[in-house]
């Protein structure tokens, strides 16, 4: 049988050697903010340079008092004074050593919230050696404990539906999910919503099931 000339497939003359710039970088934010951890990159100043969605996520939780309210999206969110002061210890290096301790990492809990953590380390480029940021990688471990597991099925929640099925798990009503994440009772419930049509189960008694089981 005769292949149509319109469907004929004509391989490219070249292939490219090269991605192109604006592809790559896109191609890079995407692959972060699908990350379930929080990635944040400063310069030698403590300045953000890059932060993916789940570390604006993170930050605000971290700034906000008890670690447990998030701070309104919208406003400017300072990276937070202990963060800074790790960055400042591994930039001056240790006493004997008045060197910056590039590959070094200091480890950070939040004071007030147990689940919050972040790892600061000082990172140096392999082509520039003059050139180094400081990478910051947070995580919640209500998210953690969703990611092991049955992650064929939990893999399909977004990380805000994580946190619901998490709390639901645990117990929380609505109102009470509510106010730990910040949400209005509304969004709340149309996340749970979303939960148990991904997770195609009707009742909180078997999402918890469901999680106990991963």
């Amino acid at each position: 049988m005769r292949m149509p000339r319109n469907l004929r497939f004509h391989p490219p003359r070249t292939l490219p050697t090269r991605a192109n710039p604006k592809i790559r970088d896109l191609a890079l934010e995407v692959l972060c903010n699908a990350l379930p951890s929080g990635v944040m990159v400063l310069d030698a100043q403590c300045r953000l340079v890059f932060a993916n969605r789940e570390a604006g996520h993170l930050l605000r939780h971290w700034s906000s008092k008890r670690g447990g309210h998030p701070l309104k999206a919208s406003s400017a969110t300072p990276i937070p004074p202990e963060m800074i002061s790790a960055c400042e210890r591994l930039r001056g290096g240790s006493a004997a050593r008045r060197r910056p301790q590039f590959g070094g990492r200091i480890f950070l809990r939040h004071d007030k919230n147990p689940h919050l953590s972040a790892v600061i380390a000082l990172e140096r480029s392999p082509r520039d050696r003059r050139v180094a940021v400081f990478c910051v990688l947070m995580q919640d471990r209500l998210n953690a404990s969703l990611v092991e597991g049955r992650e064929d099925q939990l893999a399909m929640l977004t990380i805000a539906e994580r946190r619901v099925a998490k709390l639901v798990a645990d117990g929380l009503r609505n109102h009470e999910i509510a106010r730990a994440l910040g949400k209005s009772v509304t969004t709340v419930k149309s996340q749970l919503g979303a939960v148990f049509s991904k997770l195609a189960i009707a009742s909180r008694t078997q999402l918890a099931a469901l999680l106990r089981s991963a």
